[in-house]
């Protein structure tokens, strides 16, 4: 059994909410948790067309709504699905199979459209970052037995790299396992800001991140100009 929490806000712009909830709409033995920090297009519509757990807050970061998923999930395996990726339905099955003998994991990372460097990107992500570091990027669809998440204290409440602190903090605890089925992922930022922009952005993130720079600075920045994850006062 799997509750399976997606963090929303404003996702009609890219249209994976509806591809998520329509997939996984009426699959046997998961529930979908959907926590919104305040939407003011029609996810919340469209959630409640689903029938998914509508779980409403003002909470301001992804990781305190996916937090407040986790509290409320009914079943052992949690799987922290990123609002833009979509897993494919025999990965959501066989999740539910191998949850008993499963600690923690993410499923294998793709973008949506095809090009050189995001096709290494996630070669990257899934091979060195992923199998060797054992880290995993939100966009895998991490997944966790419920009662870890708790013994590790949660999901850092951070505006960004929040999932780079939650893995660092389950290796403390066991080995993850990388499931063959792909995470399907939108690459609307790299379509907005442009590829390589984006790219070079990417990597600026990464080394404020190492040396200690301010969570929501960094993702003020990340966020200028498309705002997904995070709403910021003008």
């Amino acid at each position: 059994m799997l509750s399976i929490v997606v963090p929303t806000l404003n996702e009609s712009k890219t249209g994976y909410l509806a591809k998520m909830l329509s997939a996984y709409h009426g699959l046997a033995d998961i529930e979908v948790i959907c926590v919104d920090g305040g939407s003011s297009d029609n996810t919340v519509s469209l959630i409640q067309q689903f029938n998914a757990c509508l779980i409403s807050t003002d909470i301001a970061s992804r990781a305190g709504r996916l937090n407040a998923g986790i509290k409320h999930a009914k079943f052992d395996m949690v799987l922290l699905h990123h609002p833009r990726s979509l897993v494919d339905v025999a990965g959501i099955k066989a999740l539910v199979k191998l949850a008993p003998k499963l600690s923690w994991g993410a499923f294998t990372h793709q973008f949506d459209i095809q090009h050189p460097l995001l096709r290494f990107t996630s070669w990257y992500s899934n091979r060195i970052r992923g199998d060797w570091r054992r880290v995993y990027y939100l966009d895998h669809c991490l997944f966790a037995q419920k009662q870890l998440l708790l013994d590790v204290g949660l999901i850092p409440d951070i505006d960004i790299f929040e999932d780079t602190e939650i893995c660092l903090k389950l290796n403390s605890q066991a080995t993850p396992h990388r499931l063959p089925y792909i995470s399907c992922t939108s690459a609307v930022r790299f379509q907005t800001n442009g590829i390589y922009s984006q790219a070079l952005k990417n990597q600026y993130m990464k080394w404020c991140y190492y040396f200690s720079g301010s969570d929501k600075n960094m993702n003020a920045l990340y966020e200028k100009g498309i705002d997904l994850n995070t709403k910021y006062k003008k």
